[in-house]
């Protein structure tokens, strides 16, 4: 068990074989930690069929202890059509993807293999989840015995057995046709302080009313409205500076390969020229219109994905299911902004097609062992992106690639402003290549109706394929189109850059260029050695009287007093494994 929770007190566990629904009945009137376990077999067209199985699970979680913590292990399908119902009645707090092992979803041919399983987490209270400090242990990269990461010039601001849980579990890898040890444990750590004593796991594989049925039309797919047969060929390759709304409805129908969108998330980012904080049903009544726009210009077989948070990509997988095939639940671990003690990397890509979903031509064996092909083949798990470690895995006989799944999590995100552009929200190039090649062949129209800075129809321009950007911002619609031009001369639209862009991905104020008198390690380590004589984190009154340097120094060098003291909250860690780890090492405040 690859994880330590600061001060928890282990849930005992009681392990409970429900045949029944009505046998739910009796857990209701203690607070306690429920897992309800779905059978590990159900299809996408099981979860359009359970609505009263639904209906039950929610009455159940009405009368459960108004203090009691509710999870739900199941495929992301029966999570999304669960979940509206349990929000009625309980909070949604999490939506964590669980990495399970091969043989548990025989994938269709062509098509993405099934890796990771959906793990609900609600609560029947109102406020934000109640868990403990809860940190997975570092992994290391077999090839040169270094962390998975390389953590740089900060790694005195770490803590020495790892980093703070995520709501994407790749440590482990749970069976789930039968026990999953793994998940159990960690619930019982991750929960395990008052008032909760128990981990009650309700199995629910064995009852009747959730036993998958036989594969067929999912319901509401023999209802598609036929957009026509004929391929229409397009024009070629364009950007449109208009609002996707008047640009999608002026192309014809059945005439794109490959839809992606990635819209505004509806969470106060910073975007020019669009209001990120719509009510609710005004921004879901939005988003169903541009969908239908691009399930309506999409040929049949070939595929729209679409990218958002869990939550969000929920209520679009409920409007996609009247009018297309669901495809896949692509899980990114992509870390985002820490935000909470439960670290946000889920990004869901839910991929839908028009009809029956044709041979994804990335998967094609002839591809695969292309040039191109190998460039887009996932990174094995935990070989670390070293570019001395991956010149040397080059070079040699080591093979650090691994099979394609629905868990993506060797794919990060833009952190270095030097390969960003004036855009608060932009998606690695890696990402866009690696969809581009598994959804379409060269030549094919790739659209996107979010085209911001342009990263999708780079890359579709890089590869090959002819692209479509519909942008509503002429600033960013300018910023595609300059960096095409650098793409038609044969330069690269993203490689570094020398100048600061404006926009940011996240709140933090970004510090002016300066040249520092004392690096920034030296000032935190010493906050380290002030701290250990206080006895706790100090103040910055305390700093400016016990420190060597002039207090500007930390009021200048940092953006915050909480980075000033990154280094007095943990001891430090080692990018080479431990030799030994003493078992009474709990998460101290040094």
């Amino acid at each position: 068990m690859a994880h330590r929770s600061d001060g928890c007190k282990r849930l005992e566990k009681r392990t409970h074989k429900i045949h029944n629904l009505r046998d739910l009945a009796g857990f209701v009137h203690r607070p306690s930690v429920l897992l309800l376990r779905f059978p590990p077999r159900r299809s996408h067209r099981d979860a359009a069929l359970s609505e009263k199985v639904f209906e039950r699970i929610s009455m159940f979680c009405e009368r459960i202890h108004e203090e009691s913590t509710v999870c739900i292990l199941s495929s992301p399908p029966d999570a999304a059509r669960l979940l509206p119902y349990l929000e009625k009645c309980l909070r949604y707090q999490l939506w964590i993807a669980v990495k399970v092992r091969n043989g548990h979803y025989v994938p269709q041919s062509g098509q993405l293999g099934r890796k990771h399983a959906a793990l609900l987490v609600l609560t029947r209270y109102r406020k934000s989840l109640r868990h403990t400090v809860t940190r997975i242990a570092y992994t290391y990269c077999p090839a040169c015995g270094k962390t998975t990461k390389d953590y740089g010039g900060k790694k005195h601001t770490y803590n020495s057995y790892g980093t703070l849980i995520s709501d994407v579990w790749r440590d482990i890898e749970c069976d789930l046709s039968g026990d999953v040890p793994e998940i159990e444990e960690r619930l019982q750590d991750l929960f395990g302080l008052p008032p909760y004593e128990l981990l009650d796991v309700l199995d629910l594989r064995e009852c009747p009313q959730l036993q998958p049925k036989s594969a067929g039309v999912c319901v509401g797919e023999a209802r598609l409205p036929l957009y026509g047969i004929e391929n229409v060929p397009l024009p070629e390759s364009r950007l449109i500076n208009d609002d996707c709304l008047k640009a999608l409805p002026a192309l014809p129908d059945t005439s794109v390969d490959f839809c992606f969108a990635d819209p505004p998330y509806n969470i106060q980012k910073n975007y020019d020229h669009w209001n990120d904080g719509l009510e609710m049903q005004q921004y879901f009544a939005w988003c169903d219109q541009w969908l239908s726009e691009l399930a309506r210009i999409l040929k049949p077989g070939c595929t729209l994905a679409v990218i958002n948070i869990p939550l969000w990509a929920v209520r679009h997988y409920q409007h996609l299911c009247k009018i297309l095939r669901f495809q896949a639940w692509i899980a990114w671990d992509g870390l985002s902004l820490p935000v909470r003690m439960i670290m946000p990397s889920h990004y869901a890509i839910i991929c839908f097609s028009k009809g029956e979903p044709r041979p994804l031509p990335g998967l094609d064996a002839g591809f695969l062992s292309s040039a191109e092909g190998k460039r887009i083949l996932p990174l094995a798990e935990f070989y670390c992106l070293r570019s001395a470690c991956v010149a040397n895995r080059n070079g040699g006989d080591c093979s650090d690639r691994g099979e394609f799944s629905d868990l993506w999590s060797d794919i990060h995100r833009l952190k270095h402003n030097s390969r960003r552009v004036d855009h608060p929200c932009q998606l690695p190039p890696s990402l866009m290549r690696r969809l581009i090649a598994l959804f379409t062949s060269p030549g094919e129209m790739v659209l996107d109706c979010f085209n911001g800075a342009g990263t999708t129809t780079l890359v579709a321009h890089q590869m090959g394929r002819r692209f479509i950007g519909i942008e509503l911002s002429s600033r960013y619609h300018q910023i595609a189109t300059e960096r095409h031009d650098t793409a038609t001369r044969g330069e690269d639209p993203f490689g570094k850059r020398n100048e600061v862009p404006h926009a940011k991905n996240s709140r933090v104020e970004r510090l002016p260029k300066q040249r520092y008198a004392v690096s920034k390690k030296v000032l935190q380590l010493e906050v380290r050695q002030i701290a250990r004589k206080l006895g706790h984190i100090p103040t910055r009154d305390e700093v400016k009287g016990m420190s060597k340097y002039p207090i500007d120094y930390f009021d200048s060098y940092f953006i915050s007093w909480g980075e000033v003291c990154a280094a007095a909250r943990h001891d430090g860690m080692s990018e080479s494994p431990p030799t030994v780890v003493p078992e009474d090492r709990q998460l101290a405040l040094f």
